[in-house]
This record gives C-alpha cells, sequence and structure tokens, in this order.
C-alpha cells in the first residue's frame, strides 16, 4: 500500500476517478483515520463515496496499475519495478532515476513524483 504522506504529494498531480479496489483514508473530525476500499456496484455508490469527503480530509491511495500506468505514460525510456531479496526492497530503475523502498507502491510513487517534479522546474 501506498504511504499516505506519498499519497498526499502524488494528489496534486493525478486526479482520481473512483475505481473499484481504490482504497481511501477519510480523516474524521477527531483525527481518527478511516480506511475504506470502494466496491462500487452501481453509480449511486460512486457519489457516496464521493460525499465522503464532507465528513473530513480525503486521501486516494492508488494501486500499482495506476502508478505503473501513469509511469509508462510518462517515463521517456524503459523502465523497471523489481525486487531484491537480499535487502527485502523494492527498486525502481530507469536511465536517470533509481529508487529504494520497501513497497512497490512507494517505488513506483517516488519515481512518478520524481517525474512530476522534475517537469515543472
Amino acid at each position: 500500500m501506498l504511504s499516505l504522506s506519498l499519497a498526499k504529494q502524488l494528489a496534486k498531480y493525478l486526479s482520481w476517478e473512483p475505481r473499484v479496489g481504490d482504497l481511501t483514508i477519510v480523516f474524521g473530525e477527531a483525527g481518527e483515520e478511516i480506511i475504506e476500499p470502494i466496491i462500487s456496484r452501481h453509480e449511486r455508490e460512486r457519489k457516496i463515496v464521493l460525499s465522503l469527503r464532507e465528513m473530513g480530509e480525503l486521501v486516494w491511495l492508488p494501486r500499482l496499475g495506476r502508478l505503473l500506468d501513469e509511469l509508462r505514460i510518462r517515463a521517456k525510456k524503459d523502465f523497471v519495478l523489481g525486487y531484491i531479496k537480499e535487502s527485502n526492497q523494492w527498486y525502481y530503475k530507469d536511465e536517470s532515476i533509481e529508487i529504494f523502498s520497501d513497497s512497490p507502491e512507494d517505488a513506483s510513487g517516488k519515481a512518478l513524483l520524481k517525474l512530476f517534479e522534475s517537469r515543472q522546474t
């Protein structure tokens, strides 16, 4: 699962259309975290999920597939997302970025964030 701080950083670059399997975290008034998967069966339930924003701050946690799709679109050349068993680390590597992390989502998310930020400078 993508870390919360990284999800918040990516939020300003990624638009979100709720999909089945996505996770959201809602922060209530007392600061409690409510983690909810989206299990949409019809349009009305999607509207209910979006109305959760009225309860407090809503943070979307993109799935690994979405992160990889975004990297595929934005990376200039080939990239690799792999796992190193000896160190129990995931890595992302392309011609200019090399990132190590504890989860494939965080490795992909950090790489995507670097790509977004490098295009703003």
